[in-house]
């Protein structure tokens, strides 16, 4: 038996996931942060965010408002990781994710939760059960898994799509 794995097989898998992150972002109201989504870019920049996603927190909030938005951007970072392995396997393959890949994607959030905010695995287990649960059910609903499958395809004949047009794919699911 293979070893579990969260890197992707090919390029077709690497457009489900990257759909999958837009989802996240836009189903957890935070799709201010979506660029764009280009399936030919380097490893890792497959899917472009604004540059506030990244701008650092102001050093003169008091320290509850700080972890208050490092906590918020680990939240949206661990749906986007959950929602691109959902998409990858719900949409493209329509089974469940393994229990293996599901266990290494925790072991790799549960430490970037300890380096952004001090979370203890415990707690990390529980922000991303809440996520894995939310996502999984809405990427078991056939209107939204079409969505997907839609905007898979149209990233994969096109390399890339604009915010625009990832958001032509998503506004639907809003009257769901």
């Amino acid at each position: 038996m293979a070893s579990a794995s969260l890197k992707y097989t090919d390029s077709t898998d690497r457009a489900f996931g990257l759909c999958g992150m837009a989802l996240s972002l836009y189903i957890f109201d935070a799709e201010k942060y979506i660029d764009s989504l280009r399936l030919d870019a380097p490893a890792d920049y497959g899917m472009r965010l604004t540059p506030d996603f990244f701008t650092p927190v102001n050093p003169g909030l008091s320290v509850k408002n700080v972890w208050t938005a490092s906590f918020r951007h680990f939240q949206l970072t661990s749906a986007m990781v959950i929602g691109n392995l959902l998409a990858r396997s719900l949409g493209r393959r329509h089974s469940d994710l393994s229990r293996e890949v599901r266990s290494l994607m925790l072991e790799h959030l549960a430490r970037e939760g300890e380096e952004s905010c001090g979370l203890e695995a415990a707690e990390v287990e529980q922000i991303c059960d809440n996520s894995f649960s939310y996502l999984r059910q809405l990427l078991m609903h056939p209107a939204v898994n079409s969505a997907i499958c839609d905007m898979a395809r149209s990233l994969s004949e096109r390399q890339t799509l604009s915010r625009d047009e990832i958001l032509t794919h998503l506004m639907p699911l809003s009257r769901l």
